[in-house]
């Protein structure tokens, strides 16, 4: 069975491509296969186009090839609403939500999950409307619009499930308190950081929410308790996690800073520059340079300056508006003087204050407007309603005129269908009678004739005109055997055999299989008559003109079907001929006559195969 799935997969070269891609290694090489399987795709309707197109969205996302991703998640989510296929429509928005989030676009990020939201709610799946609420709020949450935020991650709670979906329940708390935060209500934030922490499901996570604590507890400044939560964190991380060791460092050193500006921690704060240097975490270094900057203030000018412009260069290698207008502010304190310095922190300034402010009309306006949407559909359905009841009785009306006219013509149908059956086994009996009649009037009128005639003539005419009358007489006999009376009855298939037996020459072998295992009693009087007469003329056939020495018949049942295998290795004929031949002409006419099917296949000098399935 495996043998025949492969070659299937083989043969449909779009499929063998796919899984091809599949298998591969390296990304380029799974796309260079996911090309070639759609290029070979030529039917849009299969299944596998809409799954093509994702995987390629998924890979180019792989290698930050942003424009072809959203190139094919646009042409995936134009396939799924051709196709009315509410799911895949969900995915693309969402794979384009994700798109969006490494752009750092994170107003295309809000809409396109807030369209993924709305077709998940459409199909009933609520883990993934949750997941996709989280995606607003965190989109919100980036472009400062902290309210929107929150609503956004309460609304995920409505779908989520308190024991199956435990992470993103983590996450929801985790938004909410960063919201909290930054709002400046930092008991709150507290809580709701715990909150996640109860739900985390992993442990960097767990430190995550935890480093979020001490934050808060620095922000309060109650810098006892944050250096408390950074100590135990900085000591409990893996000394292989050098990315989460110079986090905990640089906010340890940094708070005991804070608590008492005479300190040096100095050594701290750049071994945690170091370990994110080797990282090459970009975000890390931001918060490097800004501490060490805000350190060396009153220490060392020089030193302080370079490191804000470092803060300053590092917000625009990772496109962080808020870093840079902060690097900016801080340097206009270092140096009051300088006009490009004040320019550009104008500018930014504007430019982030302008993004926020349109980020949260844009948020409040797809919010507003599909509440409005709903508005209109709810207030269409009303006016649609009462529209409804007065049609209802014209409908009803009309409902029942369609089903008596349905029912009118079903009968008519049924009485037709029921004529043709009627006319169709009548035909197969007066043709059995008309055969029958004249088998009888062979064997009692003409057969005797001849061999009265015969046995008067034997003593006066030469032996050779004796010899010939025999023959005639003989074949006179034979034709009345071969139409004589059927038995339908229990001895059917025992005569059906004895007649292919009888027919076949001395010199031909003859397999008969399968036989037993048919339910003769069930089939018809009908339907064993042309059987009989078709096998009779299948081997008198045969027997004229085939030159075979071996013939096999085999019976088989098989999807409410009796099927006949008939295959001989005699000399053959063209398909040509066999539609122009009288002979397996009445054959096919006998079959037709009960709504069976006749398939020939035949070459010159490779024998004859015929199926005959007949409905049972």
């Amino acid at each position: 069975m495996q043998d025949k799935l492969d070659m299937g997969i083989e043969n449909d070269s779009a499929y063998y491509f796919f899984e091809r891609a599949i298998n591969e290694e390296k990304i380029s090489a799974k796309i260079q296969n996911l090309n070639q399987s759609l290029s070979k795709l030529h039917n849009k309707k299969d299944s596998l186009y809409p799954l093509l197109l994702d995987y390629k969205i998924y890979y180019h996302n792989r290698l930050e090839e942003f424009d072809s991703a959203l190139f094919f998640a646009d042409s995936l989510e134009r396939l799924a609403t051709f196709r009315k296929d509410t799911n895949w429509i969900a995915l693309a928005f969402y794979r384009k939500a994700v798109i969006h989030r490494y752009l750092d676009n994170q107003e295309a990020v809000f809409k396109n999950a807030f369209e993924s939201r709305k077709h998940y709610l459409q199909i009933g799946d609520s883990t993934k409307a949750a997941r996709r609420s989280l995606e607003m709020a965190t989109a919100q949450s980036r472009m400062q619009d902290y309210t929107g935020s929150q609503e956004s991650a309460i609304e995920a709670f409505r779908y989520l499930n308190r024991k199956k979906d435990r992470q993103y329940l983590s996450s929801a708390h985790n938004i909410i308190a960063i919201a909290y935060g930054n709002q400046g209500f930092y008991d709150d934030a507290i809580k709701e950081y715990k909150e996640a922490l109860r739900y985390a499901q992993n442990l960097e996570d767990s430190l995550i929410y935890q480093n979020n604590i001490g934050l808060v507890y620095q922000d309060q400044k109650k810098y006892k308790k944050a250096i408390s939560v950074f100590d135990k964190l900085y000591r409990s991380v893996s000394k292989e996690d050098y990315k989460s060791r110079s986090r905990f460092l640089d906010n340890l050193a940094f708070t005991k800073w804070l608590k008492n500006g005479n300190i040096d921690v100095s050594s701290e704060l750049n071994q945690a520059l170091k370990w994110r240097i080797d990282q090459n975490d970009d975000t890390g270094k931001t918060s490097s340079y800004e501490h060490l900057s805000y350190y060396y203030k009153n220490r060392n000018k020089i030193k302080a300056l370079n490191y804000a412009k470092k803060w300053l260069e590092t917000g625009r290698k990772n496109h962080n508006l808020q870093a840079q207008v902060e690097a900016l502010k801080y340097l206009l304190g270092l140096s009051p003087g300088s006009t490009n310095y004040t320019s550009h922190y104008i500018a930014l300034s504007d430019s982030l204050n302008k993004m926020n402010l349109r980020a949260k009309n844009t948020f409040a306006k797809i919010r507003f407007d599909e509440k409005r949407k709903q508005q209109q559909i709810s207030s269409l359905e009303a006016s649609a309603a009462l529209q409804a009841i007065e049609n209802q009785k014209i409908k009803t009306r009309n409902y029942i005129l369609m089903f008596v006219a349905m029912l009118t013509i079903a009968l008519a149908i049924f009485i037709f269908y029921y004529n043709r059956q009627r006319h169709k086994k009548e035909k197969i009996i007066e043709i059995y009678n008309t055969e029958t009649r004249i088998s009888k009037k062979i064997h009692d009128e003409l057969a005797n004739d001849i061999y009265n005639i015969m046995s008067g003539l034997e003593a006066v005419v030469p032996p050779k005109i004796i010899d010939k009358l025999e023959s005639i007489y003989s074949r006179t006999r034979d034709i009345s055997r071969e139409n004589s009376k059927i038995d339908t009855g229990s001895g059917y298939l025992k005569q059906l055999v004895a007649l292919l037996s009888n027919i076949c020459p001395a010199n031909i072998r003859l397999i008969i299989s399968g036989e037993n295992n048919i339910p003769w009693s069930t089939i018809n009087r009908e339907k064993k008559l042309v059987i009989y007469r078709v096998l009779q003329e299948l081997m008198v056939n045969m027997k004229k003109h085939s030159k075979a020495s071996l013939v096999a018949l085999v019976f088989n049942e098989e999807n409410q079907y009796l099927k006949i295998h008939y295959s001989d290795n005699g000399i053959g004929t063209a398909k040509e001929a066999i539609k122009n031949g009288n002979g397996l002409q009445n054959v096919e006419n006998r079959i037709f006559s009960i709504n069976g099917t006749l398939t020939f296949e035949t070459e010159k000098g490779k024998g004859l195969k015929i199926l005959i399935a007949i409905p049972l």
